[in-house]
């Protein structure tokens, strides 16, 4: 069974930089759904990300991140199990690696890949309709890489048997199409 690459767009409106993952999001959206991915733009955090990343196969999840060791507009690869390290940072990351544990325990079949694009920004707490000049100027740049990186990891995606009672096992692309000739 194919799954759709879930692709999660975080951020929060009101807070300047912090609306970055939703600004990408709108501005790729139309053009991710039409290669076949499934793409949420999203205020949410932690728990309430569960109902969207069960039974996923593979979910990136796009959101800024203010560290000050990188320049405004530089994309973070971030790993789950490194998450922790990144909370101070953001208020986005809080609880998902509890979520994914949870949902690990409670049998609800969490993303086997889970790929986490942070985005360094300038000022993520201000209350402002407005990003920071220095992360605007950099929006077309930043959509274009982002759109390149969901590519790579969809390229990359392998298939999954989901059946409810059966073993999960993983399949790579070339072999399962073989098997279907």
């Amino acid at each position: 069974m194919i799954k759709k690459l879930l692709v999660l767009f975080l951020g929060n409106r009101i807070l300047a930089d912090d609306r970055i993952g939703l600004v990408l999001g709108e501005m790729l959206k139309p053009k991710l759904e039409s290669e076949g991915h499934e793409v949420q733009v999203l205020e949410k955090t932690g728990f309430s990300l569960i109902d969207y990343l069960e039974n996923q196969q593979e979910a990136v999840i796009i959101d800024s991140v203010k560290t000050g060791l990188h320049e405004v507009g530089e994309i973070v690869t971030i790993k789950p199990e490194d998450l922790h390290q990144y909370a101070p940072f953001t208020t986005h990351y809080v609880g998902i690696p509890e979520a994914l544990k949870m949902m690990t325990q409670l049998d609800l079949h969490p993303p086997e890949q889970v790929h986490i694009l942070g985005i360094e920004v300038e000022d993520p707490y201000t209350i402002s309709e407005q990003m920071s000049h220095r992360l605007e100027e950099k929006l077309n740049r930043l959509s274009e890489e982002i759109h390149a990186r969901i590519s790579y990891v969809a390229r990359h995606v392998s298939r999954t048997d989901r059946t409810p009672g059966k073993e999960r096992t993983q399949v790579p692309l070339r072999r399962k199409r073989a098997l279907h000739r």
